[in-house]
């Protein structure tokens, strides 16, 4: 009998040609076994089928992976040089644009209260005690203020006693006191303004401060003039009336125009 090629699995061709060797015809035994034989042949096809497709996916993982080419993450590269590109931010100002001639030279930041070392150098950190230590000043600057004014007012009223009892040397004696205390205390209050730490906001706009400023330039003279025509009345023998009035003038105008400078920055 002329062999058959059978496109089936080893298993099954074995079988096959065992029941039909030296037969014409089939056996009933090998047709009851025909369905396990159709079973078999189902399960070896599957598991080779199984085998086949994990063994394509391994292959195609495995190329995937030696045909692999990493992906750098620039995001970050990219980032850094888009930071290293822009501009450097504005430096944060520590002093007023409009600083004085007095500040620049005692607060600024080679100014002569740094350089002897009587405070910092110029920081954030150093510029919030300033703005503290400035805070004290112009308080105390105020306070003193007001003590001046009743050491002027009283020196006044005894230089008025004064040219009342024609000269008198008690009354001329106790003015000439208060004068001296008032005077004492007036530069003390014009050191606590000037030499206090600048702002770190200085506005251009007109205010109260503004008045007080100009004020106090007036009264600056007049503690000037004052003291110089009084040592001029004094330096006579006999007292002048007519010159001691000018001086009496120069008291009253700086009197009242110290007054009026305390007023508009305290109410």
């Amino acid at each position: 009998m002329k062999e058959e090629r059978i496109f089936f699995s080893p298993a099954f061709s074995s079988v096959v040609k065992l029941g039909l060797k030296d037969s014409p015809n089939f056996n009933s035994s090998y047709l009851k076994t025909f369905p396990f034989l159709i079973f078999i042949l189902f399960c070896s096809q599957n598991l080779s089928a199984q085998n086949y497709t994990l063994q394509t996916e391994m292959d195609t993982r495995l190329k995937s992976a030696l045909n692999f080419t990493p992906v750098l993450d620039t995001t970050e590269t990219e980032s850094s040089a888009m930071i290293d590109s822009l501009p450097p931010p504005p430096k944060t100002r520590l002093l007023p644009e409009n600083i004085s001639f007095g500040e620049k030279l005692f607060w600024g930041e080679d100014g002569v209260f740094r350089t002897i070392g009587l405070v910092g150098q110029l920081s954030p950190e150093e510029r919030k005690s300033e703005l503290d230590i400035r805070r004290f000043m112009l308080t105390t600057h105020q306070i003193s203020g007001f003590v001046t004014l009743a050491l002027m007012m009283t020196a006044a009223y005894y230089g008025q006693r004064t040219l009342d009892n024609n000269g008198s040397k008690t009354f001329g004696n106790t003015h000439i006191k208060f004068v001296d205390a008032t005077i004492a205390t007036y530069s003390l209050t014009a050191l606590l303004a000037v030499l206090s730490p600048p702002p770190l906001i200085r506005r251009d706009e007109e205010s109260t401060t503004t008045l007080h400023k100009t004020l106090a330039w007036i009264h600056a003279v007049g503690m000037i003039i004052t003291p110089i025509l009084g040592s001029y009345v004094e330096s006579k023998r006999h007292l002048n009336t007519n010159e001691a009035h000018f001086h009496q003038a120069a008291g009253y105008i700086t009197t009242g125009v110290f007054a009026a400078s305390l007023i508009v920055i305290t109410f």
